[in-house]
């Protein structure tokens, strides 16, 4: 004879169905898991996927989605007036499209993108000078705090001024070198201190993985 009251019955099945949420929520983290390739700095599964944004650059062009689609871009925030890392990041993309010179997927459709989180001082063409001087081919574009954080906000980047002496002041940034698939999905994401051999290993690496996975 069952003497157990409606109540403990209700509680008991609330903690067998709690039980079993939970088992298949670990095991769905499980399956997800292995569900990523052994490659570094891959995002997988569910990439992020960037939407709508405008910026400007140089002679009147402009920087936008349309931009980045079809291409594999590698994407870097900064600005002018940082003393270091944005420029030692731009050389090791320097050294990065370098190596990947004979890559197939880069040669037809790889791209370097500055963004500038300084559009004060950084006005487009100073941008385009800026970058051109540690190779010809790099893209550089800025825009007003709501344009950027169209390009921004999706890639989880923060900016913010940090006033130094008199009227002057500096701007601390995510310093991640991001990698932009032609969907517009990031795949990739390189954290300081970024090293030129093993951003092109990788970005070879997840190209040929993302081709693979449209």
């Amino acid at each position: 004879m069952n003497t157990s009251s409606p109540r403990v019955q209700t509680n008991a099945w609330i903690a067998l169905l709690a039980f079993v949420a939970l088992s298949a929520g670990a095991l769905f983290a499980v399956l997800r898991e292995q569900q990523r390739p052994a490659i570094p700095n891959l995002i997988w599964p569910d990439p992020p996927t960037l939407g709508a944004f405008s910026l400007s650059m140089a002679e009147g062009a402009t920087l936008n989605q349309d931009s980045l689609k079809g291409h594999w871009t590698l994407l870097f925030f900064g600005f002018t007036h940082c003393p270091d890392v944005c420029p030692n990041t731009l050389s090791v993309l320097k050294q990065t499209t370098q190596r990947l010179a004979d890559d197939p997927l880069y040669r037809a459709h790889g791209q370097v993108v500055f963004v500038s989180v300084d559009p004060e001082r950084d006005q487009p063409a100073a941008l385009a000078k800026y970058v051109h001087y540690f190779n010809p081919q790099f893209l550089a574009a800025t825009g007003p705090e709501a344009a950027l954080a169209g390009l921004t906000r999706p890639l989880g980047v923060i900016h913010a001024r940090v006033p130094l002496a008199g009227e002057n002041y500096a701007i601390d940034h995510t310093a991640s070198i991001f990698l932009i698939d032609p969907a517009l999905r990031l795949l990739g994401v390189w954290s300081l201190p970024h090293d030129a051999e093993k951003i092109s290993t990788a970005f070879r690496q997840i190209s040929a993985f993302g081709a693979q996975n449209p």
